[in-house]
């Protein structure tokens, strides 16, 4: 087991966690909270009807959640379907997403008391996902300029192996010098660096570069999280942010 702090101070709480089995996910929506949920929500001093788990599928849509949302994919069935961003300004409200090599993208406006995760894949990032969740904290009054985002524990360029349909659907989004900060091929393979095309989707919305910070830590190489590429199947990290009452 492992846990990572990645916010803490008086405005927001935020970790990425394999949990004690890396069990996040019900079989049926009738069935109870797994047992890490109920163990993270101890450890926070947090009931699990303040948490939230959407239903990702690793596209990029955003939901905007409060009170209402609460227990949902955890403790009850929900309609955040298909959904890889959650958007808060309910004080107390945990947002989480699961991952097990994507990329958790925190995203905190202190000044208007917003907050947002994201998890973001290869697609994602291509996509629309970081935009929609700008745009997502603006309409609860954030402001580009004054959000912070903290890109979470991910699988490295190193172990992040991908086909050359990835990098032609990269091609379609992003320039020739973008690519080139992207992508490396090592022994004729290509391999992606996907921190760097987030951090550049992110100064396209207009947050600042100085606001962009990294977890240098590496979900494949640390064999204390669990990692898609590295062979676990039905376990996962959980990424967690919760602006504080």
């Amino acid at each position: 087991m492992k846990d990572t702090a990645i916010i803490s101070s008086s405005f927001a709480c935020g970790g990425y966690t394999s949990g004690s089995s890396g069990i996040w996910t019900r079989n049926a929506p009738s069935d109870p909270p797994t047992n890490d949920y109920i163990f993270l929500s101890e450890r926070l001093g947090a009931p699990l009807s303040v948490f939230v788990r959407p239903y990702q599928a690793g596209g990029d849509k955003v939901s905007i959640v409060g009170a209402v949302h609460g227990g949902s994919g955890i403790i009850r069935d929900n309609d955040l379907k298909k959904t890889d961003g959650l958007v808060t300004a309910e004080k107390g409200l945990v947002l989480t997403v699961i991952a097990a090599d994507c990329v958790p993208i925190y995203l905190l406006d202190e000044r208007a008391g917003v907050i947002g995760l994201l998890h973001c894949g290869w697609r994602s990032a291509a996509e629309s996902l970081i935009s929609n969740g700008i745009s997502s904290m603006r309409a609860l009054g954030a402001s580009p300029s004054y959000i912070h985002a903290v890109i979470g524990p991910h699988i490295c360029s190193e172990c992040y192996e991908v086909g050359e349909e990835v990098y032609q659907k990269y091609s379609d989004v992003f320039t020739e010098a973008e690519l080139s900060q992207f992508f490396s091929v090592r022994s004729g393979r290509i391999h992606l660096q996907l921190p760097a095309a987030i951090r550049t989707r992110l100064m396209a919305e207009s947050v600042p570069e100085g606001n962009i910070s990294e977890v240098g830590e590496c979900t494949c190489h640390d064999r204390s999280y669990y990692s898609y590429r590295r062979g676990d199947r039905g376990r996962q990290n959980l990424a967690f942010l919760m602006l504080r009452r």
